[in-house]
């Protein structure tokens, strides 16, 4: 009997549940708030091993709400091999990483390196196949891969070049240590004399530089 009055205890429970979620769904722009309140440090770039999605959003972007579910369902899926960083554009504390990023369109997904290299930026709804598929090649490691070849300019790490107007945090042309990318978009740092960034440091001197 005992087992039978556990058993409908538990049935009426998941009746509640599932008619309360029925009738209070959640939202895209809810789903994305839980994302970012869930977000990784950025001090994790490039320093646990892990390749990097950050997802820059705001709540008034319709583009993002679409983009919402296929990205929550990604980030469960590839759970803690992934770190994942969502940046509310609307927020004025993260204007200096949307400066860093070159972001001028949302929502922009920036893919880093397990060794903190920005490699692309996919703008706009992505499909979860094409997601995937880049989170894929970063994790697939080479073997046989390490170290970096540093520029000339190395020694002038604490200068700000005239001409990026950005901090000159690493002068370092590392090595690919994954597959390509098999889907690429936009580049901000393509004319960029380095792809890795110390974002502690970047972030300090972009917010004195205001």
């Amino acid at each position: 009997i005992r087992n039978i009055a556990v058993a409908l205890a538990s049935f009426a429970i998941a009746i509640v549940n599932y008619t309360y979620q029925f009738t209070h769904p959640v939202t895209a722009v809810e789903i994305l708030a839980s994302m970012e309140q869930q977000s990784a440090s950025l001090t994790t770039i490039g320093n646990n091993g892990k390749p990097t999605v950050i997802d820059f959003w705001a709540p008034w972007c319709e583009n993002c709400k679409v983009a919402a579910p296929t990205l929550k369902a990604v980030e469960e899926e590839y759970g803690d091999r992934v770190n994942f960083i969502m940046v509310n554009g609307d927020d004025g504390r993260n204007w200096p990483l949307i400066q860093l990023f070159g972001v001028d369109s949302i929502p922009h997904l920036a893919f880093l390196s397990g060794e903190g290299d920005v490699e692309t930026a996919l703008i706009g709804p992505v499909p979860r196949s094409v997601l995937r598929a880049d989170i894929d090649a970063l994790l697939n490691k080479k073997e046989d891969c390490g170290g970096v070849a540093v520029a000339a300019v190395a020694d002038k790490k604490d200068e700000v070049l005239e001409e990026e107007k950005e901090p000159a945090i690493a002068r370092t042309a590392p090595l690919l240590c994954h597959d390509e990318l098999p889907y690429t978009m936009y580049d901000a740092f393509a004319n960029r004399p380095d792809r890795r960034i110390n974002f502690v440091e970047a972030m300090e001197r972009l917010n004195n530089n205001r």
